[in-house]
């Protein structure tokens, strides 16, 4: 181990840090869209790692990496803490067998071998674990060939990764705006295949809107309003959101809840100003002609589970005052 091979090894470490902060929002959305089967993109870096590296700085770099994703990997399932030690331990097996073949070739043919060794391994390894406990209809999902094909692009961005920084260590910063980018296509096509968001009336689906909303009341700087619309006829939802857009600000998470709710969440710097949006709300859906029941709940520090159950408690007790039943 040299001097220079723990200049990579800080600088891949921190790339990989970097880039997980950098897009959390991104990867937590893709992950609640697609319930947590999301191909992630850690191997750009860990693969760099297993062509640049010894072995002793490779299993570091795994553990740092995986380390950084776990809290956008934990907003799904609790991100299921055994399985994610399971993949851990397989990427760090697949990288070290990795490192091992490029230690024993040089030149392209170190690198193809390298490349196909992690494959090989990482392919064995999880084929073993998915039979081992009988989930069969997820190992031809992991080793279909569209899995396979964002495994085989995320490597070779990890090899080119290797290849700028065998040149010069500080070329590696190149290829994080490229694996950002990336990100942000991902979660594109996972909006696009669960459906997630409907563009033509500026509403997400339910998990997509409770994602957006616990973020947004996360980062909130003072109240939060949560507004739950209830209209008397379904396919009143495209003519709401419209509603909506000459109140809300683009920002404010809208989006559909339960059977024919529209759920949205304004933050506010207080509660007056909540009650206020809330009244706008009522009065341009009222312009509209939209028959409806509009409920809200506003506070700091709730988080969303309890804003959705008073705003629903709201809901149903103006529904029921104005003598409207109170099934749903």
């Amino acid at each position: 181990m040299t001097a220079r091979h723990l200049d990579v090894f800080i600088l891949l470490a921190a790339l990989s840090v970097f880039h997980s902060l950098a897009a959390r929002h991104l990867e937590r959305l893709r992950r609640c869209l697609t319930e947590g089967k999301a191909h992630n993109l850690l191997d750009v870096w860990t693969m760099a790692g297993a062509l640049l590296l010894p072995t002793m700085l490779v299993v570091p770099l795994v553990m740092i990496a995986y380390g950084a994703e776990w809290p956008s990997r934990k907003s799904v399932n609790g991100g299921r803490p055994v399985r994610y030690l399971i993949t851990i331990a397989i990427v760090t097996a697949a990288a070290c067998a990795a490192a091992a073949a490029r230690h024993h070739a040089t030149g392209p043919l170190g690198i193809a071998a390298a490349v196909l060794s992690w494959t090989a391994v990482n392919s064995v390894l999880i084929a073993a674990v998915v039979w081992r406990f009988d989930d069969r209809g997820l190992l031809g999902e992991l080793l279909g060939l569209r899995n396979q094909l964002a495994d085989t692009l995320t490597k070779l961005t990890g090899v080119m990764l290797a290849l700028l920084m065998g040149w010069h260590p500080i070329t590696g910063l190149a290829v994080l705006p490229l694996v950002l980018v990336g990100h942000r296509l991902a979660l594109r096509d996972s909006i696009r295949k669960t459906s997630a968001y409907d563009p033509s009336v500026r509403m997400w689906s339910e998990p997509g809107w409770r994602l957006r909303a616990a973020e947004s009341i996360a980062t909130a700087p003072g109240c939060v309003a949560l507004v739950l619309i209830d209209p008397e006829q379904p396919h009143s939802e495209a003519v709401i959101a419209q509603c909506l857009l000459g109140v809300l600000r683009p920002s404010d998470p809208v989006g559909r809840y339960g059977t024919r709710q529209v759920a949205a969440l304004v933050q506010v710097d207080m509660e007056a100003v909540g009650i206020i949006v809330t009244e706008r709300v009522r009065a341009r859906l009222d312009r509209a002609g939209i028959a409806c029941v509009v409920g809200v709940s506003i506070s700091v520090g709730e988080g969303l589970g309890e804003l959705l159950i008073r705003a629903g408690s709201d809901l149903m007790a103006r529904r029921e005052s104005a003598g409207i039943s109170a099934r749903w």
